[in-house]
């Protein structure tokens, strides 16, 4: 499984959400990250299996579920930085990651990883120390919570 791309997408479909009115009905909102998982597919000029297709909207769906939580742990361990500042594709990878981190039962190494790959491929070096220092504070602070 392309485990990779399917986040890859999931970001991006993540950072068009921000300029979306998001659906308050699942119906909606599932035929609306359909459009946008079908434009990035297709932008991106790769395919995907069902199982992986799944794979990368269940990481929005989940991420959108928790949104809110989310938000307040990457509010909680950006603190030089207010969150309205943070660019709308570092949101939107912090988002996808620290959903895995906090909801999902990947090793958080492996989502922290992940992220900074991603970071990097779509900001740069600075975006990847960034992405690691709040992620590493929100991986630190799960040991802490155990």
């Amino acid at each position: 499984m392309k485990r990779r791309e399917a986040r890859e997408i999931a970001v991006q479909i993540l950072y068009g959400l921000h300029f979306e009115e998001i659906p308050e009905d699942q119906s909606s909102f599932g035929h609306l990250l359909e459009q946008k998982f079908n434009q990035a597919i297709s932008v991106n000029e790769i395919t995907f299996t069902l199982n992986e297709k799944d794979f990368c909207i269940d990481l929005v769906k989940n991420t959108y579920l928790h949104l809110q939580d989310i938000d307040d742990l990457i509010k909680q361990y950006s603190k030089k930085w207010s969150f309205e500042r943070i660019n709308i594709i570092e949101k939107s990878i912090l988002r996808l990651a620290v959903m895995e981190i906090e909801y999902s039962d990947i090793p958080n190494k492996v989502a922290i990883n992940e992220a900074v790959e991603l970071a990097e491929d779509f900001s740069g070096q600075r975006s990847k120390k960034f992405v690691n220092g709040i992620l590493d504070a929100v991986m630190h602070r799960e040991k802490k919570d155990d």
